[in-house]
């Protein structure tokens, strides 16, 4: 895990990532992106769209609101059915997901060790166990931790050994099979944290969060009628049911995802833009929300976080093939961007992960220092979406192919017959089946940068950041190999002596004209550094290139560029400059011109 944390120290040091509210103690799973890492997310953003969007004829884009009615979330299933089921640590009382958490770990002498967060706990713990989890077990406690001795594993429960010295074996022999107490029910998993069992039932618990629109406190509704609920003595489910219908006009949600936002756009759309045919796409950019049971590896698992979502609308009969050309368009996306494409796989949904309407889905997942995680899925997903719409609203969300019914009219009128075949109008008029592509943007921005970041030593060899502390990190930098379309900076112009004026004139007349013709982002380095430090400052921050004004551009005119992922510097005039990050900064850079490079 230690390049994770190497990645979050560089992203607080350098303006990439900040706790939010730092300064009022923070909140947690929330943060703020600073001047590098809205710059950074912005570009992926950019570049996401750029290759869905502004390189197709088929796609267009959308963005639609956050707050979202109840029927909207009522038909697409999401109030019914999005929930997660969660459990709790009854002993650090922490909540989880007991389809992520971890197997039970034992010792090498078949013990269960629980990991108390200090010596103070875990004594707190031991006494819980003692006297409410497991009455008369034997327990023995190191430091912080505390062992469970074990009589034997079963397929559903850990049987412990009982305490001869305990009150309920005083005068008798251990009965672990008969005391209820010294058997715990196991179903697979255990407090991720400190691999305790001592855990509650599982429930299931909805992710979406409520909101408001009432200029009166929701609160004091709720009191007034739980205050009536008590004067007829009703019972708690009724009274909520009271609540729940008093409060029912002014709810809405915080979107859980953007598609339905598409979704119920669909028909406007398709309407506002006639020149789109089938197949064609709908694409948006935005922030949906989540209430996590577990926030998790910073950016990766938040409750506020950012899709960059896809539907593509297909004809039924087209599905199955749309659904592997994009599953391909989308990995060549990753592969271009990512360097270590080993990193980077397809991982298939068996058919008990498929909602009951998916043919198929397949996340992209990369390998994060925690194991693999999903950072986009794609998802073949029938006629679930408008259909359900349809049925709620009365309104039909289809497709009528012109040309298909031009041509069976064309034919009645031939023939004087009028065509009824099932086959045929169905190809006419149909509701379109969904292809789906949605993909995190933050944890995309976390993937991207934990797959571009090196560490080198003094002689730029990379080196591994396993066991790293203060002393090896001595003599050893970083260099943030993004694809240059991603870097926050594109270009640092720094003069070689920072109070010169003539020297930082010259700077700032490229940094403006590089600025005005490519419209990005330029850093003036003017720092009072050597030039060396001041590279490898920009190494760390992704900056795919450094020019440096001398006393010898007073004379020729000539500056020396940077490359960052070589070290590479070569002298060139001002006016090549602009030239050299343009054919960078494209896609499929030409770099037709090879140029004599000079010492570093």
């Amino acid at each position: 895990m230690s390049a994770m944390r190497h990645l979050l120290d560089l992203c607080k040091r350098r303006g990439f990532l900040f706790q939010s509210a730092e300064i009022h103690g923070g909140l947690r799973g929330a943060y703020d992106y600073g001047p590098l890492g809205v710059e950074l997310k912005r570009n992926v953003s950019q570049e996401w769209w750029n290759s869905m969007v502004y390189q197709r004829s088929d796609v267009v884009g959308i963005d639609t609101a956050i707050i979202t009615p109840p029927a909207v979330l009522k038909t697409s299933g999401h109030v019914d059915q999005f929930t997660d089921e969660m459990v709790d640590s009854r002993l650090s009382k922490d909540r989880f997901r007991p389809d992520k958490a971890p197997e039970l770990i034992l010792d090498d002498r078949g013990r269960i060790p629980i990991t108390a967060p200090d010596k103070p706990t875990a004594k707190l713990w031991e006494n819980d166990i003692r006297t409410q989890f497991a009455k008369g077990a034997m327990i023995t406690r190191n430091g912080k931790e505390i062992l469970l001795h074990v009589e034997r594993m079963e397929k559903d429960r850990i049987v412990l050994k009982q305490d001869p010295g305990s009150t309920a074996a005083a005068g008798s022999a251990p009965t672990s099979d008969h005391d209820p107490s010294l058997q715990i029910p196991y179903h697979g998993y255990v407090d991720p944290t400190s691999n305790s069992p001592f855990l509650t039932e599982s429930r299931p618990f909805n992710l979406m969060f409520k909101t408001y629109l009432d200029p009166i406190d929701p609160i004091d509704k709720v009191i007034a009628t739980t205050l009536e609920a008590q004067k007829s003595s009703a019972d708690l489910p009724t009274t909520r049911q009271l609540v729940d219908k008093t409060l029912y006009p002014s709810l809405t949600y915080l979107r859980p995802e953007t598609a339905q936002g598409v979704f119920i756009n669909y028909m406007t759309v398709q309407r506002s833009h006639p020149h789109l045919k089938i197949p064609f796409g709908i694409a948006q950019i935005g922030k949906s929300f989540r209430n996590e049971i577990r926030l998790e590896h910073a950016i990766f698992r938040t409750p506020e976080f950012e899709q960059m979502e896809l539907e593509y609308f297909v004809a039924p009969w087209q599905a199955q093939e749309q659904f592997s050309a994009w599953r391909k368009f989308r990995m060549d996306w990753w592969r271009t961007y990512a360097r270590n494409h080993e990193r980077i796989r397809e991982r298939a949904h068996s058919q008990d992960e498929l909602a009951h309407y998916s043919s198929g889905c397949v996340d992209v997942e990369y390998l994060f220092p925690w194991g693999w995680g999903e950072v986009e899925g794609i998802a073949n997903r029938g006629d679930f979406d408008l259909s359900k719409h349809s049925e709620a609203t009365g309104i039909k969300l289809q497709y009528t192919d012109a040309v298909v019914m031009q041509e069976r009219q064309a034919r009645e009128k031939a023939t004087g017959e009028k065509e009824t075949s099932a086959e045929v109008l169905e190809k006419e008029r149909f509701t379109p089946h969904v292809v789906e592509s949605s993909c995190g943007l933050n944890r995309t921005m976390l993937a991207l940068m934990l797959d571009a970041m090196e560490v080198v030593d003094e002689q730029g060899r990379a080196t591994s950041m396993e066991g790293e502390n203060e002393n090896s990190s001595k003599g050893v930098r970083t260099i943030m190999k993004l694809h240059p379309r991603l870097a926050p900076v594109k270009v640092a112009v720094m003069p070689l002596i920072s109070n010169n004026k003539d020297l930082v004139d010259i700077c700032t007349g490229i940094s403006n004209s590089l600025r005005q013709e490519l419209l990005v982002n330029v850093a003036l380095e003017t720092q009072s550094t050597t030039i060396g430090r001041r590279y490898y400052r920009m190494d760390e921050i992704g900056t795919p290139w450094c020019v440096t004004v001398d006393f010898d551009t007073l004379k020729d005119q000539t500056v020396t560029i940077r490359d960052r992922d070589t070290g590479a510097q070569r002298r060139v005039s001002k006016e090549e400059v602009l030239d050299i990050v343009q054919d960078g900064l494209r896609l499929y850079p030409r770099r037709s011109r090879p140029q004599p490079t000079v010492a570093a």
